[in-house]
């Protein structure tokens, strides 16, 4: 069972470090409270089908695709839809920055790593190109996720600490969840969990009183996983559960079979397996993406079902 409980541990490490990366271009969700009462997907294509094809609104739309592909873990669909642009030329500057971005993290995804650096780091240099015409505070941490991901965690790190010595003081809730989102990728990565920890809780802190649902359903899972992985289970099972109640059928099923998952886990951790059972039977598997199956898999052994 030790053993098992091993193989566990490390998947979702394994996934942890490519689920927690964020993309700041063309977030979705901003775009979609636009129009709230439509199904977020659907006012998506709506813009893309009304646009004139490859016209600046068409490109934008675009990039709004494959931001809600890639926040839902949806790898799958991006690859296939980002693909076509991961080797054109004739594109807008900023889109095909976008494209680099999303085929570097889906070819990440898939495991093609030498090739995802490729595409990583012709992100990085126009990425920095923005930055220094524009000084945008949120392409600093676009250059450090790309730089944890991809490069070097230390240099990472000094960058998001650079840019909240510079904008700290700023109030918007969407930066300062990204600041501290991606300061906690690192000090997980490091192995400080309690810093990850404190990070994970400032990024709920100021997510939780907007409208992003999406946004508040990472950062709730964020936080739950580094609890069950400091071993304080009850607080872990309270942020999952709390995640599951922002989420829409349909939409976020992906999420919802991993986050059901990591419960079934977390009571079985915690030697409740009547609980843990329970959990484990309510995991839709058909949503679970790869790398979860493999611990779907695990937990069936460990529960001898």
């Amino acid at each position: 069972m030790i053993k098992n409980y091993l193989i566990i541990a490390i998947f979702i490490f394994i996934f942890s470090t490519l689920a927690n990366a964020s993309e700041h271009f063309s977030d979705h969700e901003q775009f979609c409270l636009q129009q709230p009462e439509k199904d977020c997907l659907v006012y998506i294509n709506e813009r893309i089908e009304k646009s004139e094809l490859h016209s600046t609104r068409w490109y934008k739309a675009k990039s709004y695709l494959f931001d809600y592909y890639y926040d839902k873990s949806d790898y799958e669909t991006l690859k296939t839809i980002v693909e076509p642009f991961a080797e054109r030329d004739d594109l807008p500057e900023v889109f095909k920055v976008q494209a680099y971005f999303y085929y570097a993290k889906a070819l990440r995804y898939y495991g093609d790593i030498e090739r995802a650096k490729i595409y990583a780091n012709k992100a990085l240099t126009d990425i920095q190109l923005m930055y220094d015409a524009f000084a945008d505070p949120m392409r600093m941490l676009e250059l450090a996720n790309l730089q944890y991901v991809f490069g070097n965690k230390e240099s990472a790190f000094q960058m998001l600490l650079k840019t909240e010595r510079k904008f700290g003081k700023s109030k918007d809730p969407i930066f300062n969840f990204e600041l501290h989102s991606n300061k906690a990728n690192i000090y997980h990565a490091f192995g400080d969990l309690e810093n990850a920890r404190d990070s994970r809780n400032k990024a709920l802190d100021w997510i939780l009183p907007t409208q992003h649902q999406g946004k508040i359903i990472v950062a709730q899972g964020n936080l739950a996983r580094t609890y069950q992985l400091l071993g304080q289970y009850d607080l872990a099972i309270k942020y999952y559960v709390y995640s599951l109640s922002y989420m829409v059928d349909g939409s976020d099923d992906i999420t919802k079979a991993s986050h059901t998952l990591r419960l079934a886990e977390i009571c079985w951790q915690a030697k409740d397996n009547q609980q843990a059972i329970k959990w484990f039977k309510a995991v839709k598997v058909s949503d679970l993406n790869r790398n979860h199956k493999i611990v779907y898999e695990q937990l069936a052994k460990a529960l001898t079902l």
